[in-house]
């Protein structure tokens, strides 16, 4: 059985984060529940065909509710079936990666299945860079004011894709301010089915993001804000380092050198980088993760900053969110660290805290922007 309030093992702490993203959407707490029951931690093949027949199960359900005209009903369980194929892919090693497209594409389907039904209107999108291009989604606020929209760009991590993240960046879209997701270089749509590894610079395929954002009528160029989850916490910082069009950024997480905060900080990550860096040895990894670092750009961030971190993250070092923080340039900075155990928050991500976290961070925003 495994306990998703108290993490102690990989499986309980992907559990853990699913039930974070049930809150806006992503799934239900007690189906969610009643999988942990059957699983004992370490078993991947009992993993894969759980999360499988749940997510299988859970579409049919959708599209049962849909044939009988029950819009509402079939993008909730859409929005879950999605959540679940993604779970069943977590712990498929790269010798699975045809398995893994598959899950996938079987995600995205039914994420789409649900934006169709959504209101306001989730619009399938493309961004071009150079000879790339990107799939991601523009997520119409709700109840906006009159005039532009502000936006947020959500940058997910290291195995994050658009169609799980929306259920991180969910509240933006209850602030009034529309939301931007993409599949940059090493994650989602973009590794999964195109083969486009992860790169350093990443201020260069998050510039052809904000082109596009700015390209929509509906936008104010004034109010853009950009978040980044996870290994995102190095993605975002080194965009806004080099694009003055940011006016206000947020590391949901933080991260100084993805080799030293990551990589080597936790063994169990290893896998998954190599993989990202386009299925490459492990010195071969940690040759190319060092040119993966904000050292000597830090000080080129000079809009808002708010950086919340956990004490007791055990996947990405607080020491190199610490580290971000005191070289940002900007005067107008906030390092956030939750060390209470007894509140929450100080695993990865702050997963177990959302429900306090995420609105601190939206706060924030709103005061800035």
């Amino acid at each position: 059985m495994l306990d998703f309030f108290k993490p102690t093992h990989p499986f309980e702490s992907q559990t853990l984060r699913l039930v974070a993203e049930a809150q806006q959407g992503g799934g239900d707490v007690f189906d969610i529940a009643r999988v942990c029951r059957g699983l004992e931690p370490g078993d991947k093949a009992a993993w894969e065909r759980a999360w499988l027949a749940l997510a299988e199960s859970t579409e049919a359900k959708a599209k049962k509710t849909l044939a009988g005209g029950h819009q509402q009903s079939a993008m909730q369980n859409f929005f879950h079936a999605n959540q679940y194929y993604r779970m069943s892919d977590v712990f498929l090693g790269a010798e699975d990666k045809a398995k893994k497209t598959q899950r996938f594409i079987k995600s995205q389907e039914n994420f789409r299945a649900a934006a169709k039904l959504h209101v306001p209107p989730i619009e399938i999108i493309t961004v071009r860079c150079g000879n790339e291009e990107y799939e991601g989604y523009f997520c119409h606020p709700i109840n906006p004011r009159r005039g532009p929209w502000p936006a947020v760009f959500l940058i997910g991590g290291a195995d994050a894709f658009s169609e799980e993240i929306f259920f991180s960046g969910r509240q933006v879209l209850e602030r009034g301010r529309a939301l931007l997701l993409v599949d940059t270089p090493g994650r989602g749509s973009s590794l999964y089915v195109k083969g486009i590894p992860t790169r350093y610079d990443y201020e260069t395929p998050s510039r052809a993001c904000v082109d596009y954002l700015l390209s929509r009528p509906e936008a104010d160029p004034e109010r853009v804000a950009l978040m980044g989850i996870s290994m995102g916490g190095y993605y975002a910082p080194r965009a806004a380092a080099f694009d003055p069009r940011i006016k206000a950024l947020i590391g949901w997480s933080g991260c100084y050198s993805v080799l030293d905060d990551l990589y080597l900080f936790c063994e169990q990550l290893q896998p998954t980088l190599r993989r990202l860096l386009g299925g490459i040895s492990d010195a071969e990894a940690r040759e190319k993760l060092k040119a993966f670092t904000v050292e000597g750009v830090a000080q080129r961030i000079t809009c808002p900053v708010l950086i919340t971190h956990g004490a007791d993250d055990r996947l990405m070092n607080v020491d190199g969110a610490k580290r971000l923080f005191r070289e940002i340039g900007g005067a107008d900075k906030t390092l956030t660290i939750y060390d209470d155990p007894h509140a929450g928050g100080t695993i990865h991500c702050s997963h177990d805290y959302w429900a306090h976290n995420v609105p601190y961070m939206l706060d924030w925003l709103d005061e800035r922007l």
